[in-house]
Parts: structure tokens; sequence; C-alpha cells
């Protein structure tokens, strides 16, 4: 989760020198006006990170890691803290790293696969918040600018949800859990929810998205009461109610999980907990 990268930027980074390199070479020209300047802060915008250094524009480095991009994170002894395990952990597909600290404090941090990378200034930080709804794990997100687009589209609120341009930051397991979790079957069209039923989809959003942040990424929407037989560990096969969980029980009423597609990606809903 993009909020979970900034959170680990802003602790490791923060307020430190940053030295940049492009070890791919498909971002050399960037990684050079980066070197050596101070990271200021850090933002998440739904999925777009924004970090913000010191010194003249550009001053912002935008990622956006699309489907399979990712940060990898190491520690002064080039072992892995976090990120998808890399099997094969060459320069090849590194498109751009940054280290700061030094000494046992020593972090940095690669970036393969983004399908953004790329610095902006001001103006073109704006024009990308710009395109993008309201982000549920922001503070400033105004779910009334959501609901204004939701209620006049005919398109399916399992999709809509996913639409950045209505709510950003939500993936694939929330379109399939919040409307779980809210009753509502993803494929009712935006113009036949109603204003709690969406309500009631943004809290349980922010609440989910939020824990998971909290947890350092890890997404769980099921409630401990609904994980018989668990000693505490909560393992895939528990954490979600009905995400690619076709064929299997309801965690809740036992009715099997389905699926389908929608907008040339899955979605999954019990047909008796989400009624049409």
């Amino acid at each position: 989760m993009i909020h979970v990268d900034a959170r680990r930027f802003d602790e490791a980074m923060g307020g430190h020198v940053v030295h940049a390199e492009s070890p791919q070479g498909r971002f050399t020209t960037g990684a050079a006006a980066l070197d050596g300047r101070t990271l200021r802060s850090t933002e998440a915008f739904g999925k777009n990170l924004f970090l913000r250094f010191s010194g003249d524009a550009p001053q912002y480095l935008h990622v956006h890691l699309g489907l399979i991009g990712g940060w990898t994170w190491w520690d002064h002894d080039h072992q892995q803290l976090s990120g998808r395990p890399v099997v094969k952990a060459d320069d090849s597909n590194v498109r751009l790293r940054l280290r700061s600290g030094r000494g046992d404090a020593a972090r940095s941090a690669e970036l393969r696969g983004a399908i953004t990378c790329t610095l902006v200034d001001e103006e073109g930080l704006d024009k990308a918040v710009a395109k993008l709804g309201p982000d549920p794990l922001r503070d400033d997100a105004d779910p009334d600018v959501a609901w204004a687009k939701v209620r006049k589209s005919r398109k399916p609120i399992g999709g809509l949800l996913l639409d950045q341009a209505v709510t950003a930051g939500a993936g694939l397991i929330w379109r399939a859990e919040v409307p779980f979790l809210a009753g509502v079957d993803p494929h009712r069209p935006g113009v036949d929810v109603t204003e709690d039923e969406f309500s009631t989809m943004w809290s349980e959003m922010r609440r989910v998205m939020k824990d998971a942040v909290e947890r350092g990424g890890k997404e769980i929407t099921t409630d401990p009461a609904d994980r018989p037989g668990t000693d505490g560990h909560v393992s895939r096969d528990d954490a979600f109610y009905v995400f690619r969980r076709e064929g299997e029980p309801c965690l809740r009423c036992g009715t099997a999980v389905e699926v389908a597609e929608m907008g040339n990606r899955k979605v999954w809903w019990c047909p008796s907990c989400q009624p049409r």
C-alpha cells in the first residue's frame, strides 16, 4: 500500500540527505537531479507517492507502482527488510535506488516495475492529484465528492470503487470486500445504491484500509468471530470474506461465494449476504 511506503520513507529517510542512482539506466537524469538532496516530506494520494526534496523545481519524485511495481527495502548489510521477495537481487531491473544514513542506520530502497517514475513540480503534483477522487486514508478526503459521482452513474458499484477518479487508492481486494461488509451486491448500479449504503461502504473502506496501514500493509477484513478454529494467526484463507474464495462457503452464512468478470478483472461476492 502506498501509504505504507510513504510512512517508511518518512521514518527511514525523512530529513536526511538522499543519494540516488538508476542502475537500470532508465532514470539516470532524474536520479542525478535528486542525488544529494534532502527528503523534506512524503505524501500519498491514492496509489500515487510523492517524495518532496529540497532544492529548486522539480522537487517531487512521483511514483505510481501500477500492477507489478514495488519498493524493496534493505539494511546496511543488504538484508531485505520489506517488499516482495527478490529472488535475484541484481541491478538489471532496478529503476531507482535511494540511499540514506550511515553505519547500522543505513537504508536503501529499490524501485522495480513501476508504471510512473518521474520528477514534477508543484503544478505537476496538482495536475496528478486533480484527476483523483477522494482517498479514504487521507483526513482531508471528502466522501461527498465520491458520492456525487456514484449516485449519477449506471456503472456497477464494484467498478466505481476501483475507479481512481471516484475513490483513490482502493484495489481489487477492497472492491470485493467493502460491498460485502455493507451488504451490497457489487453489480448494483451506482444510481441504485442508497446514500446510507455508500456511507457504510466509505466508512468500512476507511476502517479496513487504515487497519492495513497500521499492520504494515497486511490486509485483513474478517472479524475474529468469523475465523473459527484459528489460534490468533490470520492466514490468507482466513483474512477475507469473499476475495479469491470462489466456490468456498461464505464465512457468515455458508453460501458458496461466486466470482465474475467486471471491467476485465474479477469480482467476488456472496449472493445471500449481498442480494441484488
